[in-house]
């Protein structure tokens, strides 16, 4: 009887034993899981960090600079560079303020020979020429106070140059503008130089990588993207 007794408490220690050892076993586990997936967001949240990180230096790349010391030029002129080539334009600067919101839209056209015509050497200039095809490069800058709002390179041309069609734009990333003041409400009293690293063609050489130039400003409307197909038309 007492045997009975004893063997039946043993069964009952055992089982509670086993109990114990599953739910230390269960909460061992879930700590384990809960460990790891902190680890991991924590790998996430530092990954994200270093991807912005790059992104921000990326962006660093690109800068506009005040320097009072800039002399302007008479005249405005563009140059092209490929790895093995360089080339050069005129070009003709038009500034468009708005005195109440201090920005400044810097417009710099450029015009050259169609592209069969750039395909067989001929690179003369185009300029007040008339009834000959010919093609528009206007690189704009969209400035708010000391900051560039954004970039763009509009093409026009009086041929379908572009995928079959007459006009096509792009933005570009990688640039630096020095520029003689921040204040534009006197917009002839605004010039500088800047710096592109293309992220598409230009259009005039072959494979193009950069261009810089020179630009100072008059007061006068620009040419947005919808206007450029009155570009398109020969004179």
């Amino acid at each position: 009887m007492k045997f009975q007794i004893m063997k039946k408490l043993l069964m009952n220690l055992v089982k509670t034993l086993n109990d114990i050892t599953y739910l230390v076993s269960l909460l061992f586990l879930i700590s384990f899981c809960s460990c790891k997936e902190g680890e991991q967001k924590k790998v996430d949240l530092n990954t994200k960090m270093k991807s912005n990180t790059s992104e921000f230096i990326e962006k660093r790349n690109s800068k506009i600079s005040q320097d009072s010391t800039i002399k302007p030029r008479k005249v405005d002129l563009i140059f092209l560079h490929s790895e093995n080539q360089t080339d050069t334009l005129i070009g003709f600067c038009n500034c468009e303020k708005n005195i109440k919101n201090n920005t400044l839209k810097i417009q710099v056209r450029t015009e050259f020979p169609s592209l069969n015509k750039l395909r067989n050497n001929n690179r003369s200039a185009t300029e007040f020429q008339t009834g000959v095809d010919k093609q528009y490069r206007f690189i704009t800058f969209y400035l708010k106070d000391s900051l560039v709002d954004k970039t763009k390179i509009f093409k026009a041309s009086t041929k379908a140059h572009f995928n079959d069609k007459k006009i096509d734009s792009f933005s570009f990333d990688e640039y630096k503008i020095n520029i003689n003041q921040f204040h534009f409400e006197i917009a002839q009293n605004v010039w500088g130089d800047y710096q592109i690293d293309l992220s598409k063609p230009f259009g005039f050489i072959k494979n193009e990588k950069k261009l810089n130039g020179t630009f100072r400003c008059n007061n006068w409307r620009i040419v947005e993207y919808e206007d450029l197909h009155n570009w398109t038309l020969k004179d």
